[in-house]
Order: C-alpha cells, then sequence, then structure tokens
C-alpha cells in the first residue's frame, strides 16, 4: 500500500514537471514569434523626444473656458504616457485649435431635453526639427453625453463633467495618434 502511494506520488511529479516544461516551452515559442514577426511594444521609451511644449490652446468657438481644460487634459495625458511637459524649449511643440463645440439633444420627454451629448473637434498641429504632422477634426472616439435633468445647477454641473470628460478622451486620442505616427 505505501509502495503504491509513493509511485502515484511519483507520477504526479512527473506529470507536473511536463507540464511546467510544456508551458515554459509555450511561452518561450509565442514570445519568439511574437517578437520575430516585427511587433513590438510601442511607448514613450521608443520616441525621438522626451518632452513636449504645449501652445496655448485656441478656442474659436462661443464655449467659455475649453482652451484651459483642454490644454490640462493634454498636460496630464503627455504626463501619464512619460513625456515632459515643459513651458518652452520642449524637443516637440504641441499647438492645438478647438474649431467646434456644440451641445445636441438625445432625449425629450414632454418637450423638456433630458439628455444631451456634446460634440467638440480640435485640430492639432504637431512641430518638431524635422517635419510637421497635423490632425484636422479631431473628436472623442466615444459619444460623450450628460443627463440634464433636475436643477439647473445640477445640470451645469453635469455639463462641466462632461466637457472634461470630453477634453480627456480627445487628449488621449491626439497622444495616441501622435505616438503611433512616430513609432511608424
Amino acid at each position: 500500500m505505501r509502495s503504491e502511494k509513493l509511485e502515484l506520488k511519483n507520477k504526479e511529479r512527473i506529470i507536473r514537471s511536463r507540464l511546467l516544461l510544456i508551458s515554459y516551452f509555450l511561452l518561450l515559442t509565442s514570445y519568439f514569434l511574437l517578437f520575430a514577426c516585427g511587433y513590438q511594444m510601442v511607448g514613450s521609451k521608443r520616441l525621438p523626444f522626451n518632452s513636449a511644449t504645449i501652445k496655448p490652446v485656441q478656442n474659436k468657438t462661443y464655449e467659455p473656458k475649453l482652451e484651459e481644460r483642454l490644454h490640462r487634459a493634454l498636460s496630464e495625458e503627455f504626463i501619464s504616457q512619460g513625456i515632459n511637459v515643459m513651458t518652452v524649449n520642449g524637443d516637440i511643440n504641441i499647438e492645438t485649435t478647438i474649431t467646434f463645440f456644440e451641445l445636441g439633444s438625445i432625449a425629450v420627454v414632454n418637450e423638456n431635453v433630458q439628455e444631451q451629448t456634446i460634440t467638440m473637434r480640435v485640430d492639432v498641429k504637431i512641430i518638431d526639427k524635422e517635419r510637421v504632422i497635423e490632425f484636422n477634426s479631431m473628436e472623442s472616439p466615444i459619444r460623450i453625453t450628460f443627463q440634464s435633468t433636475g436643477t439647473v445647477s445640477s445640470s451645469v454641473m453635469q455639463k462641466e463633467r462632461a466637457i472634461d470628460k470630453a477634453c480627456r478622451e480627445i487628449a488621449s486620442e491626439i497622444v495616441g495618434k501622435m505616438i503611433l505616427r512616430y513609432a511608424g
């Protein structure tokens, strides 16, 4: 009986070690296949710059203070990607213009607006020592909505949060496209 238990434990150890060996082999094989095909991880370490100067954002709409919010969102996004934000003399310069801002109704009950959407478009120019890259009519990749029911102050607060979210989404889209352009 004791020898049967010992033999069973030995078989289990052999099976575990073989499974572990197979797992390592599959992991190593997938690693070589992934990187041998030309795929690579893209991050700020591979970019030809370490810092960016974000010029004051131009707001060509009638919505107040959009330029400040987008500038802040861009700065935060660059920093989160490991790119230093400089007031002057960055490796690249970012010029941004807000060209369109609109509130639209998407839900109406008894002629009262219940939910609204924000549409915002931005033109971006990235200037470095060698080239100029332009992205025109950039928008948030997701639809930004907010509830406009309740008191006026709660509706205004919801709108303000939605504007900040739209700015963050656009900033993320800008930095993502820029990283892809430089990495490619």
